[in-house]
Parts: C-alpha cells; structure tokens; sequence
C-alpha cells in the first residue's frame, strides 16, 4: 500500500492538538493503540488510507498534515461558560470549536484588509467597579431595545433578535456544537475589528441561549476573561451574569410587565412567574433571581423555585435546510460581510463560498433571508 511521507512530530502534533490521548486517538482512527505508538515514534509509516483518516477523522486538512513543522497553535479562550462553576473540559469538540473561531477571526481580518469588512463596530468599555446591573440597562438603552419590541416578539424570535441586535453592534455570534458538560460558551477578542462570542448549538433552549449570549457579551466589553461560574464566586462571572440580568430585565421592562412594584418583597405565585417569564423571554429561574437581587422577592425565593420548578422552557426551534444551519452557524454579520465582499468584486466567488461553506446557487437565497431578519428586528443600531 502507497506509503505517505508524514513527519513522526505532526502525527504527535495532530492528536494533542485535539487534545486526544493515544487511547483516544486509536479508537477515533480505528487503529490499534500500538499501531499509533509505532506510527507516532517514526517506527512504521503512515499508509494512504492511515493519511485520509487521520484528516478526517481529526479535522485537519491534508495539506497541515503534510507540513515540515507544526503549526503555533493559537492561544486558548478563557472566558468558558460551563454549569455550575466546573472547570472547563476541553474535549475534542470544544477544540473544534476554538479552531472554528480562529478560521473566521482570519477570513474576518482578511476582508478588513481587502476594505470589505462591514465598519467596526465601537463597543464600549465597562470597568468592574460599575454596578452591573446599571451597566446592562446602559448599555441596553444604547443599544435602542424597548421594553415594548422586547415584549412583542414571538418566543421563538427572542434569541434570534437579540443576536441580530449584538451583530449589528459589531459583533460575530457563532455557533458549534460540542458538549454542554464542556463548554456553554466563550469570547474571541484579540483584534477589535473581530470580537467574537461563540455559543452552543446543544443548547436546548433558547431562554438558556440568550442569556449565555448577554453574558459573553459582558465579558467583551470588560475586556477580561475568565472561568464561567452561574454562582456569585468569581467577580467577573458575578458581574457577567448581574450584566445580563440587567441588560434582559431592566427595571424598566419588569414595571411593564408585573401587575405592581411592590414596596417589599412578595412571594410571588409560581404560575405567575412562569407567565412573566414567558412574556420577556427568559428562563423562570432568570426571573426568579432578578427579582430577588431587586428585593422584589423575598430572599431564598431563587432557591425554592429551582427546588420545585420542572423544567417547563420553550425548546429551540430544531433545525431546517442546510442554508439555515450554516447562516446559524456563522452568523448574519459574517456571512453579510462576505456577500458584500463578492459583490463588490474584492473577493472571488469561489472565495466567497469557501468562507460560507455555501455553493454560490444559494447566495440568493441567503441575502433574501438575511434582509428579512433585519426587517423584523428593525431597530437603528443594526448596521452591517
């Protein structure tokens, strides 16, 4: 069988790079753990059919594979949402994740450069020691979201909207799927022409998703990255979440939507909560929380109704053609950015549905869809 000149240190290269274990790699490569060793030691050589697995099944090119040196391997996000404060896993999915970010920070740089990118977009910077719960309404105002837009939308229009929202404020919302138990999330932001947030499409619900969505979205305009942690022990996670909070629930919007503001805390009835959260588009827990850091609850009221509440949220609308997949995935700024690209000549074609992963047959298609969800959002903040 035809022999593939590989060096023995990009076979290691490759299977730490996703972060594999030899046992691991083996069984991804469908070879025996020996057989590995002996490959990665330079004692056997790698076959034709060895060559195009170990592509495939590692997702990375042939043509990395074939490299004299390994490539530098970019720097790890830090800013990981995970559940309950655990420290992040970085599976072989996440990698990918991390890897996907970095390819579209590039493509996004390469059409800065070529003049093609849309404008930067200037996002402000908020110190620590600002209230966060005032720093997310600020910023909401800025933004120019109403409590009444916010509370007309359909359910299933909330996560969308608000990703239009935060893309037309300059920044790239991607999405990947990799394990919840991993990663819920993380932020990109080395060059300020591209800060990135990167959610998880195995989010099942949107309410979930909105909310990682606000709290990525702090961390890039603090400008510091750190361990997610739903919980109140790492500052900036606490301020992250408070942020988000802030930003989905201002007070404006809660005297809109409760029946009074009361002048102590109430005991509110956990039907009620659900039919408030439903109207705002957030989670009950969210809710329940916000109300008590407000005093509007009484406090322990957050905890009670985590202990008694059946998960009862709107499941994200699943899937449809391979369009929309590829438009979730990398959003409408991006793929805005792109299609203008080609237009206007600075980009080829075949440039332009490498970067997509999209056939040229379909671009139509695309900017039909994207001037409909601008449309639908509607606010002035939102320009590509």
């Amino acid at each position: 069988m035809t022999e593939i000149s590989v060096r023995k240190e990009m076979l290691t290269w490759a299977r730490e790079y996703r972060g594999l274990s030899i046992e691991d790699a083996a069984e991804r490569l469908l070879i025996e753990v020996e057989t590995l060793a002996a490959l990665e030691a330079g004692v056997t050589k790698l076959n034709l059919t060895q060559f195009r697995r170990y592509s495939e099944k590692l997702r990375i090119p042939l043509a990395t594979l074939l490299r004299q040196t390994p490539p530098p391997l970019p720097p790890t996000p830090l800013d990981f949402r995970t559940f309950s404060g655990a420290r992040p896993s970085l599976g072989f999915d996440v990698r990918l994740a991390i890897s996907y970010a970095y390819t579209v920070e590039q493509n996004i740089l390469e059409l800065v450069d070529a003049h093609a990118a849309p404008r930067r977009g200037e996002l402000p910077v908020v110190g620590l020691g600002a209230d966060p719960d005032r720093a997310g309404e600020r910023e909401r105002q800025r933004l120019g979201v109403s409590a009444e837009a916010q509370l007309s939308w359909q359910w299933g229009d909330a996560f969308r909207n608000w990703r239009t929202i935060l893309e037309g404020a300059g920044v790239y919302v991607l999405q990947q799927k990799f394990d919840l138990e991993d990663c819920r999330g993380f932020t990109v932001f080395r060059n300020p022409d591209a800060p990135i947030i990167m959610l998880n499409k195995a989010e099942q619900y949107d309410s979930a998703k909105i909310y990682s969505l606000l709290h990525e979205y702090a961390h890039l305009l603090l400008r510091q990255p750190g361990l997610s942690d739903l919980g109140e022990k790492h500052p900036v996670e606490a301020f992250c979440n408070r942020f988000a909070a802030g930003f989905l629930m201002p007070r404006s919007l809660l005297k809109e939507v409760l029946p009074y503001w009361p002048d102590s805390p109430v005991d509110w009835d956990r039907d009620l909560i659900a039919h408030y959260a439903r109207r705002i588009k957030v989670s009950q827990q969210a809710l329940a929380l916000r109300l008590e850091q407000l005093g509007l609850a009484p406090a322990g009221f957050f905890a009670r109704l985590v202990g008694q509440q059946k998960v009862s949220d709107s499941r994200s609308s699943p899937g449809g053609n391979y369009v929309s997949t590829q438009v979730s995935e990398v959003g409408y700024r991006f793929t805005t950015a792109v299609l203008n690209a080609a237009d206007a000549d600075r980009i080829t074609t075949a440039e332009a549905a490498e970067m997509l992963s999209l056939a040229p047959k379909h671009f139509g298609m695309l900017k039909d869809r994207l001037d409909r969800q601008l449309a639908d959002v509607g606010f002035g903040a939102v320009h590509y």
